[in-house]
């Protein structure tokens, strides 16, 4: 990797602590407030909005910058704005800002990572950037999970406030925005995002997005909202919280080179459908462990729940790419991320209504099941369409 790459995955990972500490401490705020666990599903439905929206003007802002570097930069600077909001916000209000900002600096984060990532899609070994880079940014989202639990642990035995010992997590992923823009700066190059970078897609490139669409909608019912069920339905303290959902996003990173390793063994193809049927069958085991299992089997049927769903993400996406014409990729790239937020802020909504109306973990581990069992259909019939070849052979900057 160059000098101008250097920094491409560690600013990756720490993009992901800063959303790994938002995803933690947003649920376990509600919580200590003594608020419904619809609010949680609110609050984190508008990260998603926010990144939907940020993602179709990420060609103007891109257009604005000069480059996907430089649109790079601009997500980190959005996010740390976010994460200022959220350390300082005293209201519901403040918090939805805060958590808005966030979103749109991963809305941002996305476009700007599969432009650069995306050129090399259909390539030989072309997934091995798409792992790498996803394996940083999870790896940074499950350190993040473990600081909020950590610190709000530590702040706690001070003797400060749950809600506000919690609220206090927020700093970290804010020194980490600041640590990013130490390492990834801006340049005047004005040649990486395409002038005419806006929302486009077509018919056949929101079909080949349809397996993505759907394991992102079942990772949306079942995983945001499992610190309430942690808290609620087993009791376990916000460490041990921190802890847990830290261990399910290293297994999405476990996921991730497992996903590389079967796809160099056995392709694509099967990589995607062994990942993505394993995926439905855990989620419904994930129904049973909540009400007859208890805490321990739950735990490790959620890390390999997202062991072996999440895992397939980075594969589907690459995957995806290679199925659109090069020349395209930047626009369809933006549409993409537009309608996979979208998606994960509908479901997210709706998780947080469903566990708050009808108290039942049960029900949203089911639906997740059957969204796994539908991606897995999709993707046998997309995974048969073409593959062009890439437009650049290597990540540029």
């Amino acid at each position: 990797m160059t000098n101008s790459r250097r920094g491409f995955y560690p600013v990756a990972a720490l993009s992901g602590l800063s959303f790994g500490v938002l995803a933690v401490a947003v649920p376990l705020h509600v919580a200590a407030m003594h608020r419904p666990a619809s609010l949680a599903g609110q609050l984190l439905a508008s990260v998603t909005v926010a990144v939907a929206l940020a993602a179709l003007g990420a060609g103007v802002v891109g257009r604005m910058v000069g480059s996907a570097r430089n649109l790079l930069v601009t997500s980190i600077a959005v996010t740390a704005c976010g994460q200022a909001v959220l350390m300082a916000a005293s209201s519901t209000a403040w918090m939805v800002v805060g958590t808005a900002l966030v979103g749109a600096g991963i809305g941002l984060f996305w476009v700007a990572s599969q432009t650069l990532l995306g050129r090399s899609s259909g390539g030989d070994d072309s997934e091995r950037a798409f792992a790498h880079h996803y394996a940083a940014y999870t790896l940074g989202v499950a350190g993040g999970s473990a600081i909020v639990g950590i610190v709000a642990a530590v702040v706690r035995h001070a003797g400060i406030g749950e809600a506000d010992a919690i609220q206090l997590s927020y700093g970290l992923a804010l020194a980490a925005m600041l640590l990013a823009l130490a390492l990834w700066r801006p340049r005047r190059e004005r040649d990486a995002v395409p002038r005419g970078l806006r929302p486009r897609t077509s018919p056949q490139a929101v079909a080949v997005q349809l397996p993505d669409l759907l394991l992102v909608s079942a990772l949306a019912m079942m995983l945001p909202l499992t610190p309430i069920v942690l808290l609620r339905d087993f009791h376990l303290a916000p460490f041990v919280v921190g802890l847990t959902v830290a261990c399910v996003q290293a297994g999405k990173i476990g996921g991730a080179f497992a996903g590389r390793i079967i796809t160099r063994e056995s392709g694509h193809r099967r990589a995607i459908l062994l990942l993505l049927g394993a995926g439905a069958v855990l989620s419904l085991a994930l129904c049973a462990s909540t009400s007859t299992l208890g805490a321990p089997l739950f735990v490790l049927a959620l890390i390999a729940t997202s062991f072996v769903a999440t895992g397939a993400w980075p594969l589907i996406v690459d995957s995806a790419l290679a199925r659109i014409e090069p020349d395209t990729r930047p626009n369809v790239t933006v549409t993409w991320n537009a309608f996979e937020y979208g998606v994960i802020a509908t479901v997210t909504a709706v998780s947080g209504w469903l566990l708050a109306s009808m108290h039942s973990p049960e029900l949203l581990f089911a639906l997740g099941a059957a969204l796994l069992a539908a991606a897995t259909v999709s993707a046998g019939f997309v995974l048969r369409l073409p593959v062009y070849a890439p437009e650049v052979p290597e990540l540029s900057s």
